[in-house]
């Protein structure tokens, strides 16, 4: 039998907050219509005179009318000692019920005014409580039926019904009877509704739930910083591994500038990045807590539009020992590993580079330098003797130059200088013998100490009109014409690259 009740009628129970919210409300209401129910018992002669109709002062009807008014008042205050909002809604229910009797019964059974029924049901109806609406019909069933055989005159208007009280009580019972049903059935639309919403809405706590713990797992446990910074650049959240990469607590980057935190020159092309793509890569220099410059791999994602983040999804990865390793390679790769100086191959790409930004009417000078008697060095007092005189030559080529010019070694005993902004040959001829002055200074190798010496081959070029390699051949023919001159020459030779014939002083 419970089974069968509990599918007809869904159990709804409102929360204790809301059933109780609601029951204050009814039964205000319900102390609020006392006074009008008392008024219109009091004046129930004079309101069956104006409607034409039988007043209760005939047989039982008054008793009928005060009755019900003493019963409602007894309700009333009842329900006011009621601690229980549920216990409660009975007594409530019930005089609602007899309240609407007694305006019946004091209007002299006027048709309109049995629609309060119908009105104090909706009411119930509130509560949720399928048993206590239940009952309440079947009172209002009971009410029409008995009360109508009794006195029919203060529960029916039409003479009609008098002769016949108990048909009229059923019909009115039965139109009490579909509104439960609808009720009921609305109950159970509202249920299976109310179900599904909370399918759904379960669903959606759970994947929410499973998305929260995959946040979780990739950004609390991540080794990457991820940042959500705002429109106005200011950091809304950021992960726990800002402690371990960047060396602050994630508590004291919340609320603070994103940008401070990149080397003002990476601001601009960061900024760039982000007006760009959904997401896009690069790598800036960020600032440590202790006060160094990291080279970081950033990502950058704009989830702008996504109101659950509503900002720029930001992360870092320190990448400078890959960066340094990077840098150290390309050095190495350019750079000859004995001395320091450009390799054969960076040197030329430099005086290409050089040739290119020459301006109109601008000239340089290549310098292409031979070692004297370096064999003998190597011979003498071995390899690791002839490597210090080399780097000690390099030395003094590079102590002999500017900032703004450009030192390498060829190979071997060779190595060459790219002059630029030479205004006049006699700028590279000052150059080549500021390095013979160096290169002069004792050096102690291999226990012995001794003085280089070297030819210098000078080429000067003007107006672009010799390239790399012409320029380079200019300077070492030059450079062999001053080893052939070594006796009595100054050490240099000059080769101009508008006069073919070779010129040695």
């Amino acid at each position: 039998m419970a089974d069968w009740v509990s599918r007809l009628v869904p159990d709804i129970r409102l929360p204790d907050g809301v059933f109780a919210a609601r029951h204050r409300a009814l039964r205000a209401l319900l102390i609020m219509t006392l006074p009008v129910i008392v008024a219109m018992a009091a004046f129930q002669e004079r309101i069956a005179d104006l409607l034409q109709q039988p007043h209760a002062g005939h047989g039982g009807g008054l008793a009928v009318v005060w009755g019900m008014v003493g019963a409602t008042a007894a309700c009333a205050a009842a329900a006011t000692g009621v601690k229980s909002p549920r216990a409660g809604s009975l007594v409530v229910s019930l005089g609602l019920l007899l309240g609407s009797a007694a305006l019946v019964h004091a209007g002299a059974g006027l048709t309109d005014l049995h629609f309060s029924f119908f009105v104090v049901l909706g009411l119930i109806s509130l509560y949720q409580e399928w048993l206590t609406l239940v009952l309440s019909v079947a009172l209002v069933a009971v009410h029409h039926v008995v009360v109508g055989i009794l006195v029919p005159e203060v529960v029916f208007s039409d003479p009609r019904a008098w002769a016949h009280p108990v048909w009229f009580g059923l019909l009115h019972a039965g139109f009490v009877l579909a509104m439960c049903a609808v009720q009921l059935a609305y109950w159970r639309f509202i249920h299976r509704a109310q179900l599904e919403m909370d399918e759904v809405q379960k669903a959606a706590a759970e994947q929410l739930r499973r998305r929260e713990e995959r946040y979780r797992a990739l950004v609390q446990d991540s080794a990457d910083v991820i940042n959500v910074v705002n429109a106005d650049g200011v950091i809304d959240s950021v992960s726990p591994a800002a402690l371990a990469v960047l060396g602050y607590r994630p508590e004291d980057l919340v609320g603070t500038d994103y940008y401070r935190l990149i080397h003002p020159d990476d601001v601009t092309a960061l900024r760039t990045r982000e007006a760009g793509a959904t997401e896009q890569r690069t790598e800036v220099r960020t600032r440590h807590a202790d006060g160094t410059w990291h080279w970081h791999d950033v990502t950058v994602r704009d989830l702008t539009a996504n109101p659950a983040v509503g900002g720029l999804v930001i992360s870092h990865r320190d990448v400078t020992e890959r960066r340094e390793f990077q840098e150290l390679l390309q050095h190495e790769a350019a750079h000859d590993v004995l001395t320091g100086l450009l390799n054969r191959g960076a040197f030329l790409k430099a005086l290409d580079r050089a040739l290119a930004d020459l301006p109109a009417g601008g000239r340089l000078a290549v310098l292409y330098i031979d070692l004297n008697d370096f064999k003998p060095v190597n011979d003498t007092y071995g390899h690791e003797a002839g490597d210090q005189m080399l780097i000690a030559a390099a030395n003094a080529l590079q102590r002999s130059v500017l900032g703004a010019d450009t030192v390498g070694r060829l190979g071997g005993d060779e190595f060459a200088v790219v002059l630029v902004d030479i205004s006049l040959p006699d700028n590279a001829i000052a150059v080549a013998t500021r390095i013979l002055h160096a290169l002069a200074e004792p050096v102690t190798v291999g226990g012995a100490t001794l003085c280089c010496t070297a030819s210098i081959g000078i080429a000067v070029s003007g107006g672009g009109r010799a390239g790399t390699d012409e320029l380079l051949q200019q300077a070492d023919t030059a450079m062999y014409a001053a080893k052939r001159a070594k006796a009595t020459g100054p050490g240099w030779s000059l080769h101009g690259d508008d006069v073919s014939p070779l010129t040695v002083p």
